[in-house]
């Protein structure tokens, strides 16, 4: 795994240098950034609510950034392993990275994901003992749930989020523990698709989101301390006009039905 790892970083570190030799006018506002592969958050393209919200602020700098994506966690351990890189996205607001952070600018609603036609309400993590669960990457670190792993049945950590729809779709987990949003996001594109004469979700099942966490700031790191202090910046002047609002209204609003206004209040 570690090769692996070692391989992509040599092979990110080489591509970026070589676009960099190959244009004359590569100018130093153009940032390499690590961001994490999340649906509905933060995908390749610069589509989702959080890369979307570190876009706008970068444009507001006057800086353009290339994005690296990879799985949430790995993101982290890339960034702290490729110096060539300016930051990294989606930091948990408590963790210690190297280099310079913002302010929190972007927050996950993490919850209860689960079908009520099969479930018994779930309005706090008491209502979790005895069943099977499946969260992100770290996710029983950053939902807290290191010391309480023996009051479930199952407690996984898988880092592809469809693979956790799925497995909630199938009857094989009870319950997801994640962002609203990004399970709402899943659940779409999986409906959507209806691969191989999938027959779930059946008419009777009823998806229910209940925010059963306190929601989760994270925040950038910089290598400069200048562009951190810049970054906060720019972001409050958007924040102000409104562009932080519109950008969450943007993604929350279209998965209004599922998360029935539980999600950071909207």
């Amino acid at each position: 795994m570690r090769q692996r790892h070692f391989v992509f970083i040599l092979i990110v570190a080489m591509t970026f240098m070589a676009e960099r030799a190959l244009s004359d006018t590569a100018s130093e506002s153009r940032l390499l950034l690590l961001a994490p592969d999340i649906p509905g958050m933060s995908e390749p393209g610069g589509h989702g609510r959080d890369v979307e919200t570190v876009v706008a602020t970068l444009r507001e700098c006057g800086w353009e950034a290339d994005f690296v994506y990879q799985p949430f966690g790995r993101h982290l351990r890339t960034y702290q392993d490729l110096p060539s890189t300016a930051g990294v996205l989606t930091v948990p607001l408590s963790s210690v990275v190297d280099g310079y952070s913002t302010a929190a600018y972007v927050w996950y609603q993490n919850g209860a994901f689960y079908n009520a036609s099969r479930v018994a309400p779930i309005e706090t993590v008491e209502d979790l003992k005895g069943l099977k669960l499946v969260t992100f990457q770290d996710g029983i670190e950053i939902l807290r749930l290191t010391e309480r792993k023996d009051e479930f049945e199952l407690l996984l950590e898988i880092s592809n989020q469809t693979i956790h729809t799925r497995m909630l779709l199938m009857g094989r987990v009870d319950v997801i523990l994640s962002d609203g949003g990004v399970v709402a996001a899943v659940a779409e594109r999986i409906r959507g698709e209806r691969r191989n004469g999938e027959a779930w979700p059946l008419e009777n099942d009823e998806f229910v989101f209940s925010p059963i966490f306190t929601p989760t700031p994270y925040k950038m790191v910089f290598r400069d301390p200048g562009m951190a202090k810049a970054f906060d910046a720019c972001f409050d002047r958007i924040r102000a006009r409104g562009g932080i609002a519109g950008i969450n209204a943007k993604f929350i609003d279209r998965y209004q039905s599922v998360l029935k206004f539980r999600y950071l209040g909207y």
